[in-house]
């Protein structure tokens, strides 16, 4: 019986210190792998985000180039031009600046920030080339008054920290027939469409190297200058 008592005292005692060791080792296993798992979580929901933001960014120029290219045209009457790169939607007539897989310089009112029509005719352009801080390539942005003697600028368009890997154009007729002679003026104004490509790159958290393409349809929506020396009639209103 007083071996019985004995039991019974120990068992109502609580738990042992073996017992509270495996409980606390238990604990501890348990916290370490939430900890690795809600780690994870927010390592893989930064990942996402910087991803979203280098998605972003190269969407953007995409956008960018796209809207001005549509205003290439824009009141633009060749007769008045003295440049021969500002004869054309597309410049045609002049060999340095005629569209490649690569490049294009199209001309127009495309900045048009007043109400007096004809008068900011410029030549814009897209292609690749180094960033002047960062060395990564991006795309640029070639700028150049029509007024006689102005100086081209190039400035970069895309975020530098995201390496644009690729951008190219591919041209088409009002037909969908693809233009390939990109050296004939005749040829070139026949071009009603641009395809443009871009692709960029960034490596950026834990994932490594992201790798992103896309593709955008443009369509000229100005009349072609050599064919209608057209103005839009409500510039001045």
């Amino acid at each position: 019986m007083a071996g019985a008592g004995r039991s019974d005292r120990r068992g109502s005692a609580g738990m042992t210190l073996i017992e509270v060791l495996v409980v606390i080792g238990l604990m501890a296993a348990l916290a370490g792998s939430m900890t690795a798992l809600v780690g994870a979580a927010v390592r893989s929901k930064l990942i996402v985000a910087v991803r979203s933001a280098d998605t972003e960014t190269a969407r953007q120029t995409l956008e960018w180039m796209s809207e001005r290219l549509r205003n290439a045209g824009l009141n633009l009457v060749p007769a008045e031009q003295t440049e021969a790169r500002c004869r054309d939607m597309v410049v045609a007539e002049d060999a340095a600046l005629r569209p490649t897989v690569g490049a294009l310089y199209v001309s127009g009112e495309i900045l048009n920030s007043d109400t007096v029509a004809g008068n900011e005719v410029i030549t814009l352009g897209y292609l690749l080339g180094p960033d002047p801080e960062s060395g990564n390539q991006v795309v640029l942005e070639y700028q150049q008054s029509c007024a006689p003697g102005a100086a081209p600028v190039t400035v970069p368009l895309s975020d530098p920290r995201v390496t644009v890997t690729a951008l190219t154009f591919d041209y088409y007729s009002s037909a969908g027939l693809r233009v390939v002679d990109l050296t004939s003026p005749a040829q070139i104004r026949r071009i009603r469409l641009i395809r443009i490509t871009l692709a960029v790159q960034a490596a950026q958290g834990s994932s490594g190297v992201q790798a992103q393409t896309w593709t955008r349809d443009v369509m000229l929506r100005n009349p072609e200058p050599n064919a209608n020396a057209w103005k839009n009639p409500d510039e001045g209103i």
